[in-house]
């Protein structure tokens, strides 16, 4: 088997659009009415309303997501600019990469990844 994809269920599709938008520096691959994804590698990244959920992540550390990216202090400074802020700033990890975290607007985290090079 192999991951296609990932689902974050939201109470209102707008709250995260834009910010997602701007993280992928993309636009949306597919938008309806209460949901979208963006779409690389074959990999889709829904974001979708949901009935049963509502307001932020009751825990932002359950799950994280990893973004790789080849030059995390271009992407570290771009996003800054934009106003994102960072729980993390970049740091070297004991395994040789560079990890550097944020939170989405519902407080769901996301880590950029640099791979060691």
């Amino acid at each position: 088997m192999k991951p296609i994809g990932v689902i974050i269920w939201t109470e209102k599709l707008e709250n995260l659009l834009g910010f997602y938008k701007l993280i992928f520096n993309s636009k949306v691959s597919k938008k309806k009415d209460t949901s979208a994804y963006f779409i690389r590698d074959n990999f889709k990244f829904y974001i979708a309303e949901h009935s049963e959920v509502s307001g932020n992540s009751k825990d932002p550390n359950r799950i994280i997501f990893n973004l790789e990216t080849d030059d995390i202090e271009l992407e570290y400074n771009r996003l800054s600019n934009a106003g994102v802020t960072f729980l993390r700033s970049p740091e070297i990890e004991k395994w040789g990469g560079k990890v550097a975290t944020f939170e989405d607007p519902e407080k769901n985290r996301v880590n950029l990844i640099e791979q060691p090079k």
